[in-house]
């Protein structure tokens, strides 16, 4: 008996076996299926958008399992960590479904949980960085570049 004869005797587990087991199915979590509420339309530079309380964001931070209050959030603008708003009226802060999932998904991605300090994430400098790209998608202020 050679080494091939023993191989084909042998069962060698293979990675498409394992693949062919693995469970792929995809279980929407609430934060998947989140829809902001309380919407307000408005008229903007000439564009019309929705637009969300304070509260709402805040609540959305809960639903994806890292609960942030309406004053921590106002306290992450006035230092810096968020941008400022373009949609304040009053003393009100107001916020696009888009830039609303963008704050929570970054929060997630840089992994911010309940007790994370932010400032020990770069959340910041991303939040930044996207809230300014998708203003100025909403707002048509965005031109692609000429190829």
């Amino acid at each position: 008996m050679n080494s091939l004869d023993i191989a084909s005797i042998t069962s060698i587990p293979s990675a498409q076996h394992d693949f062919d087991q693995a469970d792929l199915t995809f279980s929407a979590t609430e934060w998947d299926t989140y829809r902001p509420e309380q919407g307000k339309p408005i008229s903007y530079k000439e564009q019309h958008l929705i637009v969300y309380p304070l509260k709402e964001l805040s609540r959305a931070f809960s639903v994806a399992g890292i609960p942030r209050s309406q004053q921590q959030l106002i306290k992450w603008e006035t230092d810096g960590v968020l941008p400022p708003t373009p949609f304040t009226f009053g003393r009100k802060r107001f916020y696009t479904e888009n830039q609303i999932r963008t704050i929570v998904d970054i929060a997630l991605e840089c992994g911010l949980r309940p007790r994370t300090h932010v400032k020990k994430t770069n959340f910041s400098e991303l939040a930044h960085h996207e809230l300014s790209y998708i203003l100025k998608l909403e707002l048509n202020a965005y031109e692609a570049p000429v190829v």
